[in-house]
């Protein structure tokens, strides 16, 4: 049985849930996950709405806390590109999902794929985009990582050490254009129609 339905609860006014899976996707040495930077940089974007954000490593969800979740109106999941474990945890994931959210109410963000790691990678980003194509949701690849300087062939730090804060604040603004969707906050636009406002992205 799925664990999460879109449909199951009320909107709260002027309001809209996302659910942001993080999926093995914590960086040691880090102060904040990703994940983390992520939400903090969409609750600070200027909106006429009010954001809640939620974070999971997996699905399902505890059913203790159910009767106090608002109701989503987009599940991100994170994929690690240098981390197979992530991908299987989303995939795994995945089924406990109502069918409705697959109406473009979900969003696959991959990261770590860019800044020449591709050939790093444990995960092909084809995979991902794929999974995204299969399941008829958005797909987003992004790098929230700073590119890590080179001196005599030698990376001076780790590309975990900084955050790419232009990539964060872009990638945020992305999923708040699409959240507003999502929670119906745009006159005659619905995430059924998601395919055509992703052009622009």
């Amino acid at each position: 049985m799925a664990d999460l339905r879109p449909f199951d609860k009320m909107p709260l006014p002027n309001t809209s849930s996302v659910l942001v899976s993080d999926l093995f996707y914590v960086f040691v040495g880090l102060e904040e996950s990703h994940r983390e930077l992520l939400a903090s940089a969409m609750l600070k974007e200027p909106k006429t709405f009010d954001v809640k954000i939620h974070m999971t490593q997996s699905l399902p969800l505890p059913f203790e806390r159910e009767h106090l979740r608002p109701r989503f109106d987009l599940v991100v999941f994170f994929i690690n590109l240098h981390c197979q474990l992530s991908l299987d945890i989303v995939i795994s994931s995945i089924k406990q999902l109502d069918a409705y959210y697959f109406l473009g109410k979900v969003c696959f963000l991959a990261t770590r794929g860019r800044n020449g790691q591709v050939h790093h990678s444990m995960v092909d980003v084809r995979t991902v985009k794929e999974l995204a194509d299969k399941h008829l949701s958005i797909f987003i690849q992004t790098e929230l990582d700073q590119c890590p300087e080179q001196e005599g062939g030698r990376s001076q730090y780790s590309a975990q050490d900084l955050p790419n804060e232009d990539d964060v604040i872009y990638t945020a603004e992305r999923l708040l254009s699409i959240l507003k969707i999502c929670a119906g906050l745009v006159p005659a636009m619905s995430s059924l129609r998601m395919s055509s406002v992703l052009k622009h992205f």
